[in-house]
């Protein structure tokens, strides 16, 4: 009998050690990066071509013009002032982004992508060869296929013909990614 309270006891120590061990706990962070490997790469720059404007015939309202996306050139919604548009290439580049899908239609920020972080004016002044919200264009994104983008001007606005000035401007985008 004394070996099996002997023993009881024992079990008894050991279970006890072992539930008190068990009722003891911890926690530990796990952290993970993920990089997304976007790959960004520009095939075409976008080039406005030369734009003709008369400023003689601004009649007061804003001069804009804009581009079909589609016909790589296509002017729509041309004012007076503005004769004529010739030249235009639109921009291409390719993305590797986790939704392309998302550029489907044409966006100032589509799928994470976006320019200078700026959605509307990414091209400030390009008319009048500053950095003014004078005469600026808009941009747009839209998927050609796959991961191929198109990087074209919707809306150009001489919003102040007077600040216009004739000759080559020329700015730098930076087309960028965040991730959603």
């Amino acid at each position: 009998m004394k070996n099996y309270i002997l023993m009881l006891g024992v079990a008894g120590v050991a279970l006890g050690s072992y539930c008190a061990y068990a009722s003891n706990s911890a926690t530990m962070t796990v952290t993970a990066t993920i990089a997304h490997d976007v790959s960004l790469s520009v095939t075409q720059n976008l080039d406005i071509g030369t734009i003709t404007i008369n400023p003689s015939l601004n009649n007061g309202v804003d001069e804009d013009f804009g581009f079909d996306m589609d016909s790589s050139g296509q002017i729509h919604n041309q004012k007076p002032a503005v004769i004529s548009v010739s030249g235009t290439t639109i921009g291409t580049f390719t993305a590797n982004i986790a939704n392309p899908s998302a550029c489907d239609t044409p966006s100032s920020s589509c799928g994470g992508l976006g320019f200078d972080g700026l959605n509307n004016g990414a091209l400030l002044g390009i008319l009048s060869g500053d950095d003014s919200n004078y005469n600026e264009c808009d941009l747009q994104i839209i998927r050609s296929a796959g991961n191929t983008f198109k990087v074209y001007p919707s809306l150009c606005g001489a919003y102040d013909l007077s600040h216009v000035k004739a000759g080559t401007h020329t700015k730098t985008i930076t087309i960028s990614y965040t991730a959603s």
